[in-house]
């Protein structure tokens, strides 16, 4: 009869074959590696850059618009703000008389 396995027999096995791949693998890739060390750790932090850079303006993009749009509204508020009550009405009223011309004869 075979015999089963136990858990901890598959996971010592596991751990042995992780190993020996890294002690394995490591040495073979930077002796493989097309670059030196310095070469490829400058590579890498240029690409930073240029992504940092890139996300930065990404994000700045929306954020101006919505300051843009923010600034337009403020200028709305303080137009409305200067206008008096009277001013209003006085427009309020002329409007429903250009769309209501028959109306706007009529006595109260």
């Amino acid at each position: 009869m075979a015999q089963q396995k136990t858990s901890s027999d598959e996971s010592f096995s596991f751990i042995t074959g992780l190993i020996a791949g890294f002690i394995i693998s490591a040495p073979l890739a930077a002796w493989l590696s097309p670059r030196s060390g310095a070469e490829t750790r400058q590579t890498i932090t240029q690409q930073g850059t240029i992504i940092r850079r890139r996300v930065g303006e990404t994000i700045r993009q929306p954020v101006e618009r919505v300051q843009a749009q923010v600034s337009h509204v403020q200028a709305q508020l303080e137009q409305l703000k200067g206008d008096s009550v009277d001013d209003a009405l006085a427009e309020g009223k002329a409007i429903a008389a250009r769309q209501h011309p028959d109306q706007a004869n009529k006595p109260k």
